[in-house]
């Protein structure tokens, strides 16, 4: 987000010309300040507008925002490809013809199970003002525009999270070009943390990402202890095999209730070739996993969650894991892990002691309309 407040001598009004069946709506914004009239036209994206709003990203990618430039075809992907994408939540505002600002927002149109349209938010995905361009209130019209598409799809709250099935990479300070694939909010360090805030957007709780170059990991004495211990007690920490594991994970989803993590198991094993899953395994029930283990082009190591049966609890089962995922990231050939944690997280220490660098704070945001 990098907009900001407009000042208090302007006067904002923003039309909404239905231009009838098969036309384009067009939301019209008219500041007026004291030297005069300007106007910025709010219109609903398409695509001939993707090289334009790349070049305005790109603009400001990596300068006072963390995000990873687009190219169009990076864009369309992100974007375009997504199945939540929709081009009506979708906005670019005009002024003397030329794209100097851009708005995202989007619902969910696909569900887990219990998720129905009704009881799920809409998620603002970015608002970027042209830093050449604002202090005129263009950012206050592009964030009503989303929030307007909201309402009238029936949404009552907005989110600033890392539900929001839109990702947005951006660059690790500090490292090689290092990226991790998702924002988990709001940076507070950008401008959109005060622009939101002053738009009536709570922070509700922050995340802390954090950072481990792979190269300087190694599997600690006491992990190696802890694995003779609970091999002791019948709990190996091996990979999947489902003739070795042949009752699945039903059981394990269905105890830790998260339906993301069973689909992302499921996709994964769907694959031709699906990447391993730690599992911890009491004599062939899974009772913990860790993964799917890969690692993405940018050397990143992969994977979608870590989690132990609540029956099984306080055993190490999940920070024996946690360790072990390390070690095999350095075996299917990544460089670095970089992940998110809630900032009062007992599991923070853990990574702690894997060697995680603290590397940026977010701000999980939300606003009922």
């Amino acid at each position: 987000m990098t907009c900001q407040l407009p000042p208090s001598n302007i006067i904002l009004h923003i039309i909404f010309i239905h231009k009838g069946k098969g036309h384009r709506n067009i939301l019209k914004i008219q500041l007026y300040t004291i030297v005069g009239e300007k106007y910025m036209q709010i219109v609903r994206f398409d695509d001939s507008h993707t090289a334009h709003v790349v070049a305005l990203w790109n603009k400001h990618a990596g300068t006072e925002m963390p995000y990873k430039p687009f190219t169009e075809e990076s864009f369309k992907q992100t974007f375009i490809d997504n199945p939540h994408f929709s081009y009506e939540g979708t906005f670019v505002g005009i002024e003397n013809g030329k794209i100097i600002a851009f708005a995202n927002g989007v619902f969910k149109r696909e569900f887990l199970p219990h998720e129905t349209h009704e009881n799920t938010p809409g998620y603002l995905t970015f608002i970027l003002v042209d830093r050449e361009h604002r202090e005129k209130g263009y950012g206050t019209a592009m964030l009503r525009a989303v929030e307007a598409y909201f309402k009238e799809n029936g949404k009552r709250e907005i989110q600033v999270i890392f539900f929001n099935p839109i990702n947005l990479s951006w660059n690790i300070p500090g490292t090689c070009g290092h990226d991790h694939p998702n924002a988990p909010g709001v940076d507070i360090g950008g401008l959109g943390y005060e622009f939101l805030k002053g738009h009536g957007y709570k922070e509700r709780t922050r995340e802390v990402a954090m950072y481990l170059d792979l190269s300087e990991f190694k599997l600690p004495d006491k992990t190696k202890e802890k694995l003779k211990e609970l091999r002791s007690k019948g709990i190996e920490i091996e990979y999947y095999d489902a003739i070795k594991h042949p009752k699945g994970f039903d059981e394990l989803f269905d105890n830790l209730r998260h339906e993301h993590w069973r689909r992302d198991i499921q996709d994964n094993l769907e694959l031709d070739d699906p990447h391993p899953i730690l599992v911890a395994s009491d004599r062939g029930k899974i009772c913990g996993f860790a993964g799917p283990i890969a690692a993405e082009p940018s050397g990143r190591g992969w994977f979608c969650g870590i989690g132990v049966d609540p029956n099984y609890g306080g055993h190490g089962i999940g920070t024996t894991m946690f360790f072990m995922l390390m070690d095999s990231f350095k075996e299917v050939g990544a460089k670095f892990s970089s992940l998110f944690t809630g900032e009062n997280n007992p599991a923070k220490k853990m990574y702690d002691r894997a060697g995680f660098k603290e590397v940026k704070t977010w701000a999980v945001m939300g606003k009922e309309i």
